[in-house]
């Protein structure tokens, strides 16, 4: 039994004092008013109305649930409103880890809009590279460049990145540009290693997927100083094609393509 759809039929019959003007009322029929009637008497173990051939009255016990009725059902109207106005207007509190070179370069930059928009949320931002535990830690969302590791949790691609290859004049005078992927293991590299990614990068090569592992000369957990140490001369290095990664190629003026 639906005790809320009960309520309101008991409810209804004792405001029309009748069946047949409830059954209307609730678009419902006769017959179903009376077996739902019925049946919360027998769930509740009293009696809710007197009945004749010719009236409808409520029992003393009547009169309590359904008074008591009404209140439940003011305050779970109420409830249904304050939940839809919530999901229509976002509000509270909206905690967020994102990975720090796309916060920085990305994320930050959007929050005035965001803000301006959503007026009555307020942002709670984790820049860092570790993957954090989005229940026990209470995170709302979390931004993360790669493969998703658990399957249990619902993902969004919300980007695409193109990763280009970078080094400095002064590196690429002292080693032969590579050809292919192959070649470049023979060069130090600088990398970025963070979360499950680590040195392992995938490309698409005439259709095809490969999986590069990328020889680990210099590594930092700081996408920063990764392009720091290449515009230095101490390595190559791939960077995202974002707008510092794009100052570092003016800076270095040597990419790499295959």
């Amino acid at each position: 039994m639906d005790i809320v759809e009960a309520m309101k039929v008991a409810v209804a019959v004792a405001r029309h004092n009748s069946f047949s003007s409830a059954s209307r009322d609730l678009r419902l029929s006769a017959a179903s008013v009376s077996r739902i009637v019925a049946e919360l008497e027998a769930d509740l173990g009293v009696r809710l109305f007197n009945r004749t051939t010719r009236q409808l009255n409520l029992t003393d016990a009547g009169t309590e649930f359904v008074q008591k009725s009404v209140g439940v059902l003011e305050e779970l109207d109420l409830m249904r409103s304050a939940v839809r106005e919530r999901h229509e207007t976002p509000k509270g509190r909206l905690r967020v880890s994102c990975v720090t070179a796309f916060g920085n370069e990305c994320l930050a930059p959007a929050i005035p809009e965001f803000s301006r928009r959503f007026p009555q949320l307020d942002i709670s931002i984790d820049f860092g590279n570790r993957l954090v535990d989005l229940i026990g830690e209470q995170f709302d969302v979390a931004i993360r460049v790669g493969p998703l590791s658990d399957t249990s949790l619902i993902a969004r691609k919300i980007f695409t990145q193109r990763i280009v290859f970078v080094a400095s004049p002064e590196f690429c005078e002292r080693h032969r540009p590579p050809k292919t992927l192959d070649e470049i293991t023979s060069w130090p590299s600088v990398t970025q290693v963070s979360g499950e990614w680590g040195h392992m990068h995938r490309f698409s090569h005439d259709g095809k997927f490969i999986d590069f592992e990328v020889p680990q000369r210099l590594t930092m957990n700081s996408a920063r100083a990764v392009r720091n140490a290449c515009i230095t001369g101490q390595g190559y290095s791939l960077l995202p094609s974002t707008p510092s990664a794009a100052t570092s190629r003016r800076k270095s003026g040597c990419s790499l393509t295959f």
